[in-house]
């Protein structure tokens, strides 16, 4: 497949992919209230089943980085997309009326999603190699975009015509990714071929650099993996281990700010097809974050002060007015602050993981956060809403969410000095990387 090919059917899949997984995660927050009543249940395990689809979509990593080892990254794309239309559109059919169809159509759909997760972001690394942090971070726009707009429309659809209607026309829309699973290319290095030193064929050039660095890819190879086991992802890499904290703490509080952020505005008197804006109003926020988080990238000085640990503090001190103040302007101005600070964090976190793990490690850690994460959101909407359940106020709720950002906070500095300790061992990981990807 031609090389601009490439790029443009990686960029396009991983694009639909952001919009519409965290679109329609954003989208229960308009159905929570009312799923509550109709299951006669609490909010910590609504909470707990809306956040099990994105959480089962992260944990599934581990699988799919196997499943697209041994197979074809387009047949698990495609076979992704099926899933992952086929559990909204079970929801639509067949209506659920206890929780266990509910969360039985969430993890099929959550397993889909997950399948495509994988595959996007390998392709996007193979498709744009050096310029991929640049291109991971113009795709999470996306991610944004469906926050804005995915939430008004099931709305829109569910107060007008039902939820059921609602869910057909989301999986009419994931059903969008089994399309650009079909374009997804077959190349790239499976996990077997980077064990062994095989690769996929090349273009004249790549050969030529393949012989000229051949000796100086094998002494990466062996430095990096001279330990058995997984556990080299961490020992090698000091960096990824804050980074993999960061990461856990953040997507937990991350995703407990997406399901209960239009809840709280209807818990201070907001009609719900007014209280969904707040949902629009983050993800405007967010598109603002990955304007402001663009020029950093490769400015190895700023990114982090800038892009994680200033945002850190602010998402704290966000949350933190919610003890004191919980009026609607304070919750709008809170909800474009957060999905500002997530967003730019977001940005350069996910654009500097090839920066702290080589190319050797990087599906690993991809997928080892991927897996963590997904259990940290899932006991963070369980939490978040079982606080909710106790105190009977969303005050707490989001104090909690406060907790969870000052954590992040402290693990943001210790990664700031420990990058700043250490100047040797990110010009060794760029140095890995970049002969890495020379094959």
């Amino acid at each position: 497949m031609d090389v601009n090919a490439r790029k443009i059917h990686s960029f396009v899949g991983r694009c639909l992919y952001l919009f519409i997984l965290n679109g329609t995660m954003k989208a229960y927050g308009v159905i929570l209230e009312r799923t509550v009543s109709s299951f006669h249940t609490n909010h910590a395990m609504v909470g707990f089943i809306f956040t099990f689809q994105t959480c089962v979509s992260f944990m599934t990593a581990p699988a799919a980085n196997l499943l697209e080892g041994r197979l074809s990254p387009r047949i698990v794309a495609v076979v992704g997309g099926l899933l992952a239309s086929a559990g909204f559109v079970c929801r639509a059919v067949i209506p659920p009326t206890a929780l266990w169809q509910l969360l039985m159509a969430l993890t099929i759909t959550g397993l889909g999603f997950g399948m495509n997760s994988f595959v996007t972001l390998v392709c996007l690394k193979d498709a744009f190699g050096k310029e991929y942090p640049t291109a991971y971070t113009v795709t999470v726009f996306s991610l944004y975009v469906g926050i804005c707009t995915l939430p008004p429309l099931l709305e829109y659809l569910t107060r007008n015509f039902g939820e059921s209607v609602g869910m057909m026309v989301f999986g009419g829309l994931t059903s969008l990714l089994v399309v650009s699973g079909l374009f997804t290319g077959d190349g790239g290095e499976s996990s077997s071929d980077r064990a062994s030193g095989d690769s996929s064929p090349k273009s004249t050039m790549d050969a030529d650099a393949e012989k000229d660095d051949v000796v100086s890819v094998d002494r990466v190879r062996n430095e990096c993996d001279h330990m058995t086991g997984r556990f080299s992802l961490f020992t090698e890499h000091r960096e990824f281990v804050f980074l993999f904290v960061s990461v856990i703490l953040a997507y937990s509080g991350y995703l407990s700010w997406s399901i209960y952020l239009v809840p709280y505005g209807q818990y201070l008197g907001l009609d719900p097809s007014t209280a969904v804006w707040l949902s629009t109003i983050g993800g405007i926020g967010g598109i603002f974050g990955k304007a402001f988080g663009l020029p950093l990238l490769g400015r190895e000085g700023l990114a982090i002060p800038l892009g994680v640990i200033i945002p850190t503090i602010l998402l704290a001190v966000s949350y933190g007015i919610t003890l004191f103040q919980d009026g609607l302007g304070i919750l709008a101005a809170m909800s474009i602050v957060s999905g500002y600070c997530l967003s730019i964090w977001g940005c350069i976190v996910s654009a500097v993981v090839p920066l702290t793990v080589c190319d050797y490690h990087f599906k690993d850690a991809i997928a080892t956060a991927a897996f963590f994460s997904g259990a940290a959101g899932m006991i963070g909407g369980l939490m978040t809403g079982a606080v909710y359940d106790i105190s009977e106020s969303y005050r707490y709720s989001f104090a909690m969410l406060d907790v969870e950002s000052l954590a992040g906070t402290v693990v943001s500095l210790m990664w700031y000095w420990s990058a700043s300790v250490s100047p040797v061992e990110k010009p060794a990981i760029e140095e890995k990387s970049s002969l890495l990807n020379s094959q």
